[in-house]
């Protein structure tokens, strides 16, 4: 067994993510179905060395430290960063879950990345906060949809 392929104790998942990656690396332009397949089971296993129980299947947004903002369906935040690690081949800053996709249309307003935007990169920072798109409930257009009193003055 190669020794890359085995979890070592008290890596951290970043780690995990490095080590994954050198044991099963793409030799080609892209990934083959058996690539893809050995990763996913070193993933697995490092997931299984931590105990990690799978949740939901949710979509979580992350930024990578290099700064791309990307996403991956996991079941776990763990998962997310360990997935991503490894086939960004960057350590993540910070991975949310982000059921709705609302943390990812903050940094994409548009819902998916152009072309153009794939390669954007954002300054490293806590995420962003999810934006209301409504106006509050005490909104400053109350007053004018507000019934005012009759102006006695007015009414002759």
């Amino acid at each position: 067994m190669n020794p890359l392929n085995a979890p070592v104790a008290g890596e951290s998942l970043a780690e995990a993510g490095e080590r994954i990656r050198a044991a099963a690396p793409i030799r080609g332009e892209r990934a083959t179905d058996e690539d893809c397949r050995i990763r996913r089971e070193l993933i697995e296993a490092a997931l299984a060395a931590r105990d990690i129980e799978p949740g939901d299947r949710n979509w979580h947004t992350a930024q990578l430290a290099d700064g791309h903002v990307v996403g991956v369906w996991a079941q776990s935040v763990d998962e997310a960063e360990l997935d991503l690690t490894v086939w960004w081949g960057v350590r993540c800053h910070w991975v949310v879950v982000d059921p709705v996709c609302g943390l990812f249309h903050e940094y994409f307003p548009k819902g998916k990345r152009s072309a153009t935007e794939a390669d954007r990169r954002f300054p490293l920072a806590r995420p962003r906060g999810i934006r209301d798109r409504f106006a509050p409930a005490d909104s400053l257009l109350d007053a004018i949809w507000m019934p005012q009193p009759a102006d006695s003055s007015l009414a002759r």
